[in-house]
């Protein structure tokens, strides 16, 4: 069993998420103060404050003030406000920081037309499902490494998924190894290590759309940036919807972190994985980085 076994922490989120979003001023006391807002949201959860305030420590790594201040729209404006200086200074905020802030070393490589022409031919793809601190995810890899991380939701279940990767691969041979993907998953999500791993990831995409998902690997956790910047940053300022296009068809979840671009406006906009999925990315990485900032 691995420490994301019972994930069932990310579903208290999901729902915590959706009922803030409906039901945001309700929550608020007259005063200001938290505990009302607190334990009203609880009560609509149908659990305790400490329950709930335990849970959200536990898995965001921040508290529960802090997880209601990350969900308010003028966080996600001021956050965007620094976009311009998250682009060009990722070597300060990312890899080369002193925050002891875990982080995955990623090598990209792209399929040749000839490879995605025959299908898969002669190769193996692993494939399997493990559980992680946003549900459950499913994994593909080839000799060159991963070319799928999709997450579970309403419009995209295991087998459905297992589906289009042998559409997309014909004349492949599918391995099915929760076993082989389970430890992939455990290193990817496991922030508590600080340790560095470096993966490939293995690619199928047109070369705009390739471009798109590399400038993406470099934005810095819990950092974001909009559309238009992506745009500007590859050098085709006027090509912002059609970075959008791009995004929306990123096979990798969260290692290509398309969840940390967002509207020009402050909006967080759509996420193929679910809306409240890409509000808890973002809570989540918000915890790790003031986690890491404060160990000594």
């Amino acid at each position: 069993m691995t420490q994301f076994e019972n994930h069932h922490q990310y579903q208290l989120v999901a729902k915590a998420i959706q009922i803030l979003e409906r039901h945001a001023n309700s929550f608020a006391g007259s005063d200001g103060n938290l505990e009302p807002k607190l334990e009203t949201l609880a009560s609509h959860l149908n659990t305790s404050a400490f329950h709930l305030q335990r849970v959200f420590t536990e898995w965001a790594g921040i508290s529960p003030k802090q997880f209601f201040h990350c969900l308010q729209k003028d966080h996600a404006r001021k956050l965007i406000s620094s976009g311009k200086s998250v682009l060009q200074t990722t070597s300060e905020l990312g890899l080369s920081s002193g925050s002891k802030l875990h982080h995955l070393m990623l090598k990209f490589e792209a399929l040749t037309p000839g490879e995605i022409k025959n299908g898969g031919l002669n190769q193996v793809l692993t494939i399997g499902q493990a559980p992680c601190p946003f549900g459950q995810v499913f994994v593909c890899l080839t000799s060159k490494g991963i070319n799928s991380l999709e997450f579970e939701s309403n419009g995209l279940t295991y087998d459905l998924w297992k589906r289009e990767i042998s559409d997309l691969y014909p004349n492949a041979i599918l391995n099915e190894s929760c076993l082989t993907v389970r430890p992939l998953i455990d290193t990817i999500f496991n922030v508590s290590s600080r340790q560095t791993h470096e993966l490939t990831l293995c690619l199928r995409g047109t070369p705009f759309q390739l471009q798109v998902w590399q400038a993406l690997i470099h934005l810095p956790i819990g950092q974001l940036a909009s559309y238009q910047q992506i745009a500007s940053y590859i050098g085709k300022p006027m090509a912002s919807r059609a970075v959008g296009s791009a995004i929306a068809k990123n096979p990798v979840a969260f290692l290509i972190p398309c969840h940390r671009v967002i509207q020009a406006t402050g909006e967080l906009g759509q996420y193929r994985w679910q809306s409240e999925r890409k509000k808890a990315l973002h809570l989540w990485e918000q915890g790790q980085k003031a986690a890491a900032i404060n160990v000594v």
